[in-house]
């Protein structure tokens, strides 16, 4: 019994320890194109209909200095998937938009060359993260297996598997089923989350189904308005609007 006592508490301590770990972020640029701007960086796990979570998704920003940034943080919760951005705004500048995982340890992010995509290395997660969903060898069949891989983390797969519990797919992806698979491995309570979140996209393509002839019929018959030009001729020219 103290054996199995002792392996719980062990287990619990390092789950703890992981959920709140401290970690590192080293990013390369290609250029010093942003210089001396912010990069915004956000959790990006939330749905796109969670409005109030959706609030409180900013974490930080991370200024750029001789074509490098540094950041420094501590985890609160489990590793989640994050998104870091540009908020430089503006014509010719340069957009940067990268997703990755927040976990524990020393993060390494490297953009060799603004078209391609960035790679993301240094942590486990990031490591598979970088292989199975951006990297070269990315194809449905690994992102599948990253997703199951890390249901028991809802926060790093939720975003990218509500993208695919679409209710449009259902009749037609040959896939659907192992999506339900994934889900099956989540929390209880992730995993009724997106089986509402799966049931509201049902009924939102049944809703715009069953809409889309009457909103067709009314754009199809929308009145329009007839601009009439006088000239000093007798003619009239009609100008539609």
């Amino acid at each position: 019994m103290k054996k199995y006592l002792f392996i719980f508490i062990f287990v619990s301590i390092a789950q703890l320890f992981y959920g709140q770990g401290k970690y590192t972020i080293q990013g390369e640029l290609p250029d010093h194109s942003l210089d001396d701007s912010y990069l915004r960086l956000t959790n990006s796990s939330a749905l796109s209909q969670e409005k109030e979570r959706i609030k409180h998704l900013f974490i930080d920003s991370i200024l750029v200095v001789d074509g490098k940034f540094h950041y420094e943080g501590v985890l609160s919760q489990k590793p989640f998937l994050a998104y870091l951005s540009s908020a430089r705004t503006g014509r010719n500048m340069l957009d940067l938009g990268l997703y990755f995982i927040v976990e524990p340890g020393n993060i390494h992010i490297r953009i060799a060359n603004w078209a391609d995509e960035g790679v993301v290395s240094g942590t486990p997660i990031n490591e598979d993260y970088s292989t199975y969903m951006i990297g070269t060898k990315r194809s449905m069949e690994n992102q599948l297996l990253f997703l199951e891989k890390y249901a028991q983390y809802p926060d790093v797969v939720r975003f990218h598997l509500s993208f695919l519990l679409n209710g449009r797919r259902m009749s037609r992806d040959p896939n659907f089923p192992k999506y339900l698979q994934i889900l099956d491995r989540m929390p209880k309570a992730d995993r009724d989350i997106l089986l509402a979140w799966l049931d509201y996209t049902i009924k939102k393509y049944e809703y715009e189904k069953k809409t889309k002839p009457l909103l067709d019929s009314i754009r199809n018959n929308a009145p329009r308005f007839i601009e009439t030009i006088l000239s000093n001729s007798s003619s009239t020219t009609m100008k539609n609007k």
